[in-house]
């Protein structure tokens, strides 16, 4: 063992935690010096397929209650969907 994996064991903490943890300040560190990066499709198709669905699979129905936040309609909003 190395000195990082003797020092995780006495802490307790698994080597796969820290690498989680290490990767999550690389991107701290990334989006603080260069900003956020728009958006593409791409990342929306990866996201979708990470998700295992997709718009045309999934379509939103505004009606469903299941689907829509009802606390942040406006009362006048609530009244029509009550």
């Amino acid at each position: 063992m190395n000195k990082l994996e003797n020092a995780l064991a006495c802490l307790g903490i698994d080597p796969s935690t820290f690498e989680e943890w290490k990767a999550d300040v690389g991107t701290d560190k990334l989006v603080a010096e260069n900003g956020l990066l728009k958006t593409t499709d791409e990342d929306v198709r990866d996201e979708l397929g990470q998700l295992d669905t997709s718009v045309e699979d999934d379509p939103i129905d505004e009606d469903d209650e299941n689907q829509v936040d009802m606390d942040v309609l406006s009362p006048h909003m609530r009244e029509v969907y009550q």
